[in-house]
């Protein structure tokens, strides 16, 4: 498998906010379970079709599904609860722009056609989907349903995956 690059310096949390902000101009509510598998399916996407990886943190198979550890720190205080637009820290347009110019312009296509593909469905849906994938489910091998892990999952698996659908 081709080796890819990191998108310049672009970190998990760049992401959430960039879909927290589609979901509050949508009047849209995220909670934390929710924004993991969406930033799971960002990373995915972005492997797949620009051929890079979106950011270099290694993403990890926990019984509800992929989550990225830095993420999971930053938000596990909502607990259940929607992640709240505080969260963005912007306050006007130019943080808007600063936040938006994070991402490359196909980058951003991207995360907006996982926005749109994964939006409308619920975390637990999120959850019964990644589940029945692949990635997910060769880095839980072997494992209860309930045993907590940090096994990685694989960006081979992830490009095997979904590179069938691209």
């Amino acid at each position: 498998m081709p080796t890819y690059q990191k998108t310049s310096t672009i970190i998990p949390s760049d992401v959430a906010k960039y879909f927290l902000y589609r979901a509050t101009q949508d009047g849209e509510l995220i909670s934390p379970l929710k924004m993991q598998k969406l930033v799971y399916y960002g990373y995915a996407w972005t492997l797949v079709k620009n051929k890079e990886k979106l950011f270099k943190e290694q993403i990890e198979a926990w019984p509800n599904g992929p989550v990225i550890p830095s993420l999971y720190r930053e938000l596990r205080g909502y607990e259940s609860s929607p992640i709240s637009a505080k969260y963005l820290g912007v306050t006007d347009e130019k943080g808007v722009e600063k936040l938006e110019n994070k991402f490359p312009s196909d980058i951003r296509q991207t995360l907006d056609e996982v926005y749109e593909e994964y939006m409308t469905m619920t975390a637990f849906e999120l959850v019964v989907l990644v589940h029945s994938e692949k990635p997910w489910m060769e880095a839980r091998k072997g494992l209860a349903p309930s045993d907590r892990s940090n096994n990685p999952i694989s960006d081979d698996s992830i490009i095997e995956t979904y590179g069938q659908a691209a």
